[in-house]
């Protein structure tokens, strides 16, 4: 139906109008259905012939420059012995820094571009065509690697090249990079690293191959289509080149090496590592509010040691083992653990300076003046009734026996007591007893209460000095 000849011009460029026409007659003489199905087999092929002439044109111009052509042959000659390579990185994404194995694996494009004479050619002669897509393989490409590479092998997708006209050859594969990068935790979680990534030839010396900076991007470092990462963020990036000497060989290797300043988000760990650890070290000083014979301080203390200790193993577990910098909040978990296990030993000292009382031993001269008298108004403790003090001196427990109860009605001449007589001396013998009784437990509630006031007074002391201390390591280490 489509009268088409691939020898001829008809339907292309001269004939135009006479298509339109005899696309037209056969809307008009045909079924209106199978008129539109045929013009669209006629427009498609008269597409496919235009695009099968340029096919043929690249595929002559692919041949051409192919044939005879050795990819293993370095692109050089007499007036540019070494071949000169602008190289590029475009990143694309920060994957993860692994704190624990101190390494850097990011996402980039690796752009090359070199001059290749024997890959030239003239447009006019192959249609106008002024760039062709060449499979990798089939040229020479330079073999610039990761030095500092983490792996044995560097996944890379190996996409074709592209040639233009000049000779000019663009080569750009995606590449997974693993780098080393070694870590400064000190100021962790609100600390910045700088990872280096440092590209090379692994055979060729800059008699053979001059390394230089892309012309796109700052010194060939394209961080423009960088992906958000939620962790790190590329606060500054550098390109630098350089040439490294080595012992076995006599010139240098030019080396271009790429540096990025990352700067960590610091929320999620502001939530999970710093929040309870504050929060467990504030409740240090409370535990002295408790009164000095309950139980529940002990308790309250082995419980906030071993939430630190806790963290401490989170800690541990997240970061690099024998690193040679040790994190502040290492150090901060580490004194809030000290004062902790102080804390500890000063509730037994106040426990045990409190169950004195019961032991029969009356408070010091010198102790009842400087804390009862002294400490007491000093840490706010003035008016308070916890523990009444009497101001009386205590009674001593060693005056206290009970004397010898003496009768009161003497007996008769014949030494003989009524029975109503013994009865009395009986009863009044038990009231003596009574008294003496009373005043003992007396005197020993008082020497009790003493010590209870005594160790309120320390408690407060010791409130108020683990809470100084709190805020002042907490600014100092966490500020």
């Amino acid at each position: 139906m489509c009268f088409i000849s691939p020898g001829g011009k008809w339907g292309l460029e001269k004939n135009l109008l006479a298509v339109f026409r005899f696309y037209s007659w056969i809307i008009g003489t045909m079924d209106p259905g199978w008129g539109r199905m045929v013009v669209l087999l006629c427009l498609m092929m008269t597409a496919s012939l235009t695009s099968a002439v340029d096919v043929s044109k690249e595929g002559a111009l692919i041949k051409a420059l192919t044939t005879g052509y050795n990819p293993m042959i370095r692109p050089s000659n007499a007036s540019n012995p070494a071949v000169v390579v602008a190289l590029g990185l475009a990143m694309t994404e920060i994957a993860e820094l692994h704190e624990k194995t101190e390494i850097f694996e990011s996402g980039a494009f690796l752009r090359h571009l070199w001059a290749d004479y024997r890959l030239s050619w003239e447009p006019s002669k192959y249609g106008g065509i002024i760039t062709v897509h060449i499979p990798a393989a089939s040229v020479w490409k330079p073999d610039i690697v990761l030095i500092n590479s983490a792996d044995t092998v560097t996944e890379k997708q190996d996409p074709l090249v592209i040639v233009f006209h000049t000779g000019t050859v663009f080569y750009s594969p995606k590449m997974r990079l693993r780098a080393p990068c070694s870590l400064d935790l000190t100021k962790f979680p609100f600390d910045e690293q700088i990872c280096k990534l440092t590209f090379g030839s692994w055979t060729y010396d800059n008699s053979n191959i001059n390394l230089t900076h892309f012309a796109f991007g700052e010194n060939g470092l394209d961080i423009a289509d960088l992906r958000v990462n939620r962790e790190w963020s590329v606060t500054e990036s550098l390109a630098t080149r350089a040439d490294k000497e080595f012992q076995y060989a006599t010139n240098k290797y030019p080396l271009i090496e790429f540096s990025f300043r990352l700067q960590r988000n610091p929320t999620y760990y502001r939530h999970v590592f710093i929040l309870p650890a504050v929060l467990l070290a504030i409740l240090v000083p409370f535990q002295f509010l408790l009164p000095p014979d309950s139980k529940d301080r002990m308790i309250l203390g082995g419980v906030l040691m071993m939430g630190i200790i806790l963290l401490l193993i989170m800690l541990q577990d997240f970061l690099p083992e024998a690193h040679p910098t040790i994190p502040t909040l290492a150090s901060y978990y580490s004194v809030t653990l000290i004062w902790i296990a102080l804390s500890m030993i000063a509730s037994i000292w106040v426990i045990n300076t409190q169950s004195r009382g019961p032991r029969g031993r009356r408070v010091p001269e010198l102790m009842r003046q400087c804390i009862l008298r002294g400490l007491r108004r000093l840490v706010c403790l003035g008016d308070d009734a916890y523990f009444p003090l009497n101001e009386i001196d205590t009674l001593s427990m060693k005056s206290l026996d009970i004397p010898a109860v003496e009768p009161i009605v003497k007996s008769d001449i014949s030494g003989n007591q009524s029975k109503l007589e013994k009865d009395v001396e009986e009863i009044l013998r038990h009231v003596q007893t009574m008294i003496i009784c009373t005043k003992t437990a007396q005197a020993r509630k008082e020497v009790q209460n003493e010590w209870k006031e005594v160790a309120v007074v320390l408690d407060r002391v010791l409130c108020f000095l683990f809470g100084a201390t709190f805020l002042l390591y907490t600014f100092v280490l966490l500020v």
